[in-house]
């Protein structure tokens, strides 16, 4: 119990894990497994090819740990940092890229989905996703962002 309160007395008024600090661990994570796997591949070229690739796994096995080691460091300054205004903002910036490039996955996987029954392209004047039912021919199309009409093949 001792521990306990001695470490919530640590942490307060520092910034703690958040979701860009639980990134950066999985990131660094990453990238000390990916070390290690080069530590094991330069040993086995080391035996049966000879010593080009064990210089270049083992290269990369300093990188990889370098890198590591590195967001390992950037991942203690944010949990202990007493500058929270910053640490937020730098955890809102990255939610918000995250969340774009969840929702672009999101729409790859509903255009997959959806390709036997629509046809996606863009507008030629403004770029906007446009979908259209396959299978109607020629068809005159309005984009609902900035008005143009155009004719398309379905």
């Amino acid at each position: 119990m001792r521990f306990r309160n001695r470490l919530y007395q640590l942490m307060q008024g520092r910034n703690g894990v958040d979701a860009f600090a639980r990134f950066l661990n999985h990131i660094s994570l990453g990238c000390l497994c990916a070390a290690i796997l080069f530590t094991f591949l330069s040993l086995v070229f080391l035996r049966h090819e000879g010593n080009t690739a064990a210089l270049v796994f083992r290269i990369l096995y300093y990188v990889f740990y370098g890198i590591g080691i590195l967001i390992t460091g950037i991942w203690f300054f944010r949990v202990f940092s007493r500058n929270v205004s910053k640490r937020q903002a730098e955890n809102t910036r990255y939610l918000y890229r995250r969340q774009k490039i969840e929702n672009r996955l999101f729409s790859w996987k509903e255009q997959w989905k959806n390709r036997k029954a629509y046809k996606y392209f863009k507008c030629p004047k403004c770029k906007q996703r446009i979908r259209a039912p396959r299978h109607k021919g020629k068809i005159r199309v309005t984009c609902s962002k900035c008005g143009d009409v155009f004719i398309t093949k379905t």
